[in-house]
């Protein structure tokens, strides 16, 4: 910052003085090219009076600065000084500057750094914000002005203040202070899927995880019809990001649509949402399934609903044979066991025929529900 001290200068002659004006550096014993202490060489005081001469100082570095002025009228060699003591304290903020944006969206920011001095200067930066990025360094020409880009990309909503520094042994610290918003962060693409009633399918949802450091984050749905883990662990980010999959399970349990949202989130990473939208159809026929003569098949049968159901078991064929039904409990697998007993008088002959799998309300509906299972049966 600058300082103006005010000296006064007498006359006491009865005509006006012209004084010259000498500044003499006292401490430091060694010239700081990035301090200066001036003004006008000289000075006209009218007779018997006071004027006041402005001694102007400027500081890039803490210290303290003395110095004698002395105005000295060159005809007479008379003269009058003064003894100066200025004390440059630590800098202030230079500024303030406010920067907004949507979570994992970036914002830059700029300042404007000068070199007054005849070598170049290398400036070291740091933030105490992780989420703010720069250079580490940056070297400016001789007397001249380079502006300095730094970019704000967070991984939170919410608000921070941050303080941004550079520093240089020749011109000391600038310091900005930094308002930051960030916004909370528009959903995910949606991630579609579909699947009959009693199978499912696997989507992966991708994103980018930004945090520097090892992370976990927790995974959460608000439909049973779609599965995740409850964790999953990223490594630390490259510069760029670093892609991240989850996997989301759609098993439906009743046929028609169904919408969820998937919610992946950290407290150092970041929160993720992701619209999931599911469409469920009829059961599908599966098979056909072999069975040799006298020979049985297992058809794995899964209860897709969350409580216990009962099934029914039939065959349109009467050379296969199945038990009438069972109890399953909910989301657990049945292995249903189907017999052939073969053609009699026959060799090499095929039979056809359809296990159908019935319940009698599945859970939401008023409809029955059927899956059907073709079957193949082959004598040698």
């Amino acid at each position: 910052m600058p300082y103006t001290e005010i000296l006064q200068v007498s006359n006491w002659l009865k005509k006006s003085q012209r004084f010259r004006v000498f500044i003499e550096i006292l401490k430091p014993e060694k010239p700081d090219p990035a301090t200066t202490l001036k003004g006008l060489e000289y000075v006209d005081v009218p007779s018997l009076s006071k004027k006041e001469y402005k001694l102007n100082f400027y500081a890039h570095k803490e210290g303290t600065y003395s110095a004698k002025v002395t105005f000295k009228n060159e005809q007479t060699l008379e003269y009058q000084f003064y003894f100066v003591q200025i004390k440059a304290t630590a800098p202030g903020i230079i500024s303030v500057i406010e920067l907004s944006t949507p979570v994992r969206q970036s914002s830059s920011g700029m300042i404007t750094i000068s070199n007054p001095l005849q070598t170049p200067i290398n400036f070291q930066l740091n933030c105490n914000v992780q989420e703010v990025s720069f250079p580490p360094q940056r070297t400016v020409p001789p007397q001249s002005e380079q502006q300095i880009t730094f970019e704000y990309l967070p991984l939170k909503a919410g608000e921070v203040t941050a303080r941004l520094s550079l520093q240089s042994p020749e011109l000391g610290l600038y310091l900005y202070d930094l308002h930051l918003t960030a916004t909370p962060a528009n959903p995910e693409r949606p991630v579609h899927f579909v699947a009959n009633l009693g199978m499912s399918q696997v989507q992966t949802c991708r994103f980018i995880n930004y945090a520097r450091s090892k992370v976990e984050y927790s995974c959460k749905v608000e439909n049973s019809e779609f599965l995740v883990d409850r964790t999953i662990t990223a490594a630390s980010a490259s510069s760029g990001g670093s892609e991240v999959g989850v996997d989301v399970t759609f098993e439906p349990t009743k046929i028609g649509d169904c919408n969820s949202i998937l919610t992946i989130a950290s407290s150092t990473g970041g929160e993720y949402v992701f619209p999931l939208i599911g469409h469920c159809l009829v059961p599908k026929p599966q098979g056909p399934y072999t069975i040799k003569a006298g020979g049985a098949a297992t058809i794995p049968f899964k209860n897709v609903f969350p409580q216990t159901t009962s099934f029914v078991f039939m065959v349109d064929n009467p050379c296969f044979t199945v038990k009438s039904g069972e109890t399953i409990r909910g989301k657990k697998t049945h292995n249903i066991t189907v017999s052939f007993e073969g053609n009699q008088g026959e060799s090499k002959a095929v039979r056809m025929g359809r296990l159908v799998v019935s319940c009698i309300r599945s859970a939401g509906t008023s409809n029955n529900l059927t899956w059907t299972f073709y079957l193949k049966g082959v004598t040698t």
